[in-house]
């Protein structure tokens, strides 16, 4: 069993960045599990909010949702910067990765799959682009 506290390790990377602002690559999976994070982090980092999620199959679906990343991201209130950095949606990322595991539940070997997807395209935006620190709002969400 995992006993890491990672609100501690958190803590301990804020405390070491002083009064120097770093860039920060957030993975959002949507505007609701990104407004806390965006939020609380906004007070450390400038913040590129990565809108990467193959995952959601519908065309519809997905620009509405990231219609409302960006609405959260223009209206909320900010210490520091925070952009949106949308990619292709390439439907077939998560076709790919999801072949014969279309009847998995919730919280199965697909979903652990689509993480990684979506983890791996920001750790490699995030080099490329010389952020300082990269994570997700994945973990955020109580469904996952």
């Amino acid at each position: 069993m995992n006993n890491i506290n990672y609100q501690r390790v958190l803590d301990k990377i804020l405390n070491n960045i002083g009064n120097n602002t770093k860039k920060l690559l957030l993975h959002s999976c949507c505007a609701p599990c990104s407004s806390y994070v965006l939020k609380y982090l906004t007070e450390y980092f400038d913040i590129t909010v990565l809108y990467y999620n193959p995952n959601i199959t519908d065309s519809d679906e997905y620009e509405k949702r990231k219609s409302e990343q960006i609405r959260l991201i223009n209206e909320m209130p900010k210490v520091h910067n925070i952009n949106i950095l949308d990619t292709e949606h390439d439907k077939s990322e998560f076709y790919k990765i999801a072949k014969g595991l279309e009847n998995c539940p919730e919280c199965s070997e697909r979903c652990l799959k689509c993480y990684r997807l979506r983890l791996e395209k920001a750790a490699e935006i995030a080099k490329e682009n010389g952020y300082d620190y990269f994570c997700t709002t994945l973990t955020i969400s109580p469904l996952k």
